[in-house]
């Protein structure tokens, strides 16, 4: 029963996640001019519709590939027993069964970035570089790889591992939960201070005009400035963009150096307000939140689906082959229906991100800097709405500037 589920589910979310890119590439292809309902909303007319088409296009096409691979990978995987046969392989060749736990997720971490590198490699000098964004260098595209491999090995190790510990006790679910909780909460504290350093070099913002304006408005809003960073991504890329990385005083609000190069003061003290926006609103606590939430609830499945004879059905004589096929069978669940709420959280939070800063800062400065960054990045394009459902973490540039288009 399992196993015929399992290709059922296979099925219909591969041809859903192809259906979704058929439907986008349709989409675009009926874009071919800037809308007229545009007119009352962009700032700077003078952007390339044609080339943000085919530029999106282009990541489309990647994406499907990505896509693609991925659903062969796990058939490939299932058809063939992949997880059983390294799993058999290592208990005869080590003696420790947690280590060889955690060796099988290091193989599969392994599997899964050697189907991702040649995609990785197409996004990066065939797409980014031909539409003028990227500069990474191939000794900098490997070294990000190599880095990408090894955290993904760690993680991988150190997840099944772990569950084939927990799994010794009656109440696994409930260790499971709370082992998953506390590694987030941590993997978000030492966030800004491991992860994004491996990939950018993060210097204090300097003093100057952009400073004062950006410490003027943190003691406006009666807050202390706690680290305002700036990113070198312009080694690596020609897109502007910000974040906030972190938990409470661990954050870290990090302004990219293409930004600061192609905004005004005024413009990246939108952006901040922004970033700062998330942070105040407490969008990071609520997005861990709802992640807590649908955990659970896969981890009770994954519970059920364990006493209902799923592992039997996959001949998965260890914990650690029964959570690589439950974590394929029930990512495909995700895909299907948790992906479009989550993101719609997520969206939804972008546009009271953009409220904030707006409200206090200014609905033409907000709106005059989300179309610089859009008309730079090649953004300013809509989308099928049941693809911005599925994969959209932001509504698109014209949703956000109508929002904005009442705030004086």
């Amino acid at each position: 029963m399992w196993r015929v589920l399992f290709w059922l589910l296979w099925g219909s979310a591969a041809l859903w996640e192809a259906l979704l890119h058929l439907l986008e590439w349709r989409y675009l292809k009926g874009k071919t001019g800037l809308p007229l309902d545009y007119k009352e909303t962009t700032y700077l007319p003078s952007f390339k519709w044609d080339r943000s088409v085919a530029y999106a296009k282009e990541r489309l096409k990647v994406s499907l590939g990505e896509t693609l691979t991925n659903y062969a990978l796990y058939a490939l995987i299932v058809m063939w027993g992949v997880p059983t046969l390294i799993d058999e392989y290592l208990m005869l060749k080590i003696r420790a069964p947690l280590l060889a736990s955690g060796l099988l997720g290091a193989s599969m971490a392994l599997l899964f970035w050697i189907c991702s590198l040649p995609w990785s490699w197409i996004k990066v000098f065939d797409v980014e570089r031909t539409f003028g964004f990227s500069r990474v260098t191939k000794k900098t595209f490997f070294r990000d790889q190599a880095i990408k491999l090894i955290l993904m090995s760690l993680v991988s190790f150190g997840g099944l591992g772990c569950f084939a510990l927990l799994f010794k006790s009656p109440l696994w679910p409930l260790y499971l939960a709370i082992a998953l909780i506390l590694f987030e909460i941590v993997a978000m504290f030492i966030l800004p201070f491991v992860i994004i350093p491996m990939f950018f070099k993060l210097t204090p913002l300097a003093q100057g005009e952009v400073a004062e304006k950006l410490e003027s408005f943190l003691a406006e809003m009666g807050l202390k400035n706690s680290g305002i960073y700036v990113a070198d991504a312009s080694k690596r890329t020609l897109h502007s963009n910000a974040f906030v990385s972190g938990l409470g005083k661990a954050k870290k609000i990090v302004l990219f150096d293409t930004l600061l190069s192609s905004l005004t003061p005024d413009e990246v003290c939108a952006v901040f307000g922004h970033e700062l926006g998330h942070w105040i609103s407490r969008h990071a606590i609520k997005r861990m939140g709802l992640l807590w939430t649908a955990q659970i609830i896969l981890i009770l499945l994954a519970y059920i689906m364990f006493n209902a004879g799923f592992g039997q059905s996959f001949h998965a004589q260890s914990p650690q082959t029964f959570a690589v096929y439950a974590f394929l069978f029930l990512n495909m669940l995700v895909t299907l229906f948790f992906q479009p709420l989550i993101l719609s959280v997520s969206r939804r939070q972008e546009l009271e991100a953009d409220f904030f800063a707006a409200s206090r800062l200014g609905g033409h400065q907000m709106a005059q800097a989300l179309s610089k960054i859009s008309t730079s990045n090649l953004g300013w394009l809509t989308s099928h709405p049941l693809y911005e459902m599925w994969y959209l973490t932001h509504p698109p540039i014209y949703e956000r500037l109508k929002a904005l288009k009442d705030i004086p």
